[in-house]
């Protein structure tokens, strides 16, 4: 034998071995060999065993024979629907056709893609009488909050502008003192110089003096007038920053109040913003229209699994509720093929396990406790009592 014979052949020795075992198995022998038939317990030992084994191919005939009968039943069942007449079967057909037609349509409804969670729609459906309005005060806060942060940087720029005049305003009042002392001290130098001349030197400086004090005095007339205007003009400022302050402070409520109302109603109905919630709320109204569809499916599907059966029971049919769940092989002949082939082979099989149970199991067992009794005959009477009451237990073996 090669190694190709050993891996992949048909001769390989673990697979005799196998088959050897499995013969071994489904053998059952009987000996009497190292028995010591004269000793009663021994005795009564292996005809109890013969007759356990009876025994157990009457209980596995039991069961065999209910799921037979059910297999036959359930052929003839099949061949009495074919056997109807073309009204009545039509009449079949068409309540089986509807039946797989709310299944589909249940189907469909499982499998879409946009579907909501169970909590997301309990939620809505608890809120569905106040959502649409809800939507319409949260877009109605989202609009007021975007019109109050304009008035809030409308103000603030306007504030920061006051603030910047201001400080210009007070600069100048500023500049405008020192420029008025400045101007001061340089009308002193100018009359001490002047005098010098006139008195050191013996000049005239009359017209020195005039143009002198004319410039001081139009300088000083300037900054006093400019300053004037700066204190006036500061009061206004400082009061504008003041009716500013507090308006902001008024904007800055509505701003807070608004603020909590769009964060109780984005809480209330678990969404972010009112586009959000609209959308929610459409995908509700879709969610509840195919949960109706859906329930008015499961509704009709019972409907028409009852009208069938009731239609079947009327037929003669004996097992018609197993109808409604293989409904597809009252409309398609090919799944009623193999549903009968399927069926067939599932007698075939009970018919085989039947026949092993009773000629191979009860019949050698029963042969072996005869062969007994005769090799044995002064104990046959008691192996006879001993068979009749485990006859009138179990009669049919």
């Amino acid at each position: 034998m090669g190694l190709l014979d050993l891996i992949f052949g048909k001769n390989r020795p673990d697979d005799r071995v196998m088959q050897n075992e499995l013969e071994d198995w489904n053998d059952i022998v009987y000996t009497r060999n190292d028995l010591d038939m004269d000793d009663p317990v021994q005795r009564r030992e292996y005809i109890e065993s013969c007759l356990q084994q009876m025994e157990e191919a009457s209980r596995q005939l039991d069961a065999l024979e209910v799921e037979y009968a059910d297999v036959t039943s359930h052929l003839r069942d099949m061949e009495e629907i074919d056997a109807l007449p073309p009204e009545q079967r039509a009449e079949v057909t068409d309540c089986a056709q509807r039946i797989i037609e709310a299944e589909q349509q249940q189907d469909k409804f499982t499998n879409r893609k946009s579907k909501m969670s169970d909590e997301e729609f309990e939620h809505m459906e608890r809120l569905q009488t106040e959502a649409k309005i809800g939507a319409e005060k949260l877009l109605e806060a989202e609009n007021y909050q975007k019109k109050i942060k304009n008035d809030l940087k409308r103000l603030d720029s306007e504030h920061q502008a006051y603030l910047f005049r201001q400080e210009e305003l007070e600069r100048t009042m500023d500049t405008s003192k020192k420029l008025t002392v400045a101007v001061g001290v340089a009308l002193c130098l100018i009359i001490v110089f002047l005098l010098v001349l006139q008195f050191g030197l013996k000049l005239n400086v009359s017209l020195g003096f005039m143009i002198s004090i004319l410039l001081a005095a139009i300088a000083a007339t300037v900054l006093y007038v400019q300053s004037t205007g700066a204190v006036v003009e500061l009061k206004l400022v400082k009061k504008s920053i003041s009716r500013l302050i507090m308006l902001q402070n008024s904007v800055k409520i509505r701003y807070v109040n608004n603020t909590n109302l769009i964060d109780y109603l984005c809480m209330k109905y678990r969404v972010m913003n009112s586009t959000e919630l609209n959308n929610m709320y459409d995908k509700y109204i879709k969610e509840r229209k195919e949960r109706k569809k859906y329930e008015d499916s499961m509704k009709t599907l019972d409907a028409n699994k009852k009208d069938l059966i009731y239609i079947l029971r009327h037929y003669r049919v004996k097992d018609p509720d197993i109808w409604v769940h293989q409904v597809e092989a009252l409309i398609s002949h090919n799944e009623e093929v193999e549903i009968r082939h399927s069926l067939n082979t599932q007698r075939q099989s009970l018919r085989k396990r039947m026949e092993y149970n009773r000629m191979v199991v009860a019949g050698n067992a029963k042969k072996e406790i005869e062969d007994t009794a005769k090799l044995y005959p002064q104990y046959a009477q008691e192996i006879l009592d001993m068979v009749s009451r485990y006859e009138e237990k179990y009669p049919n073996v």
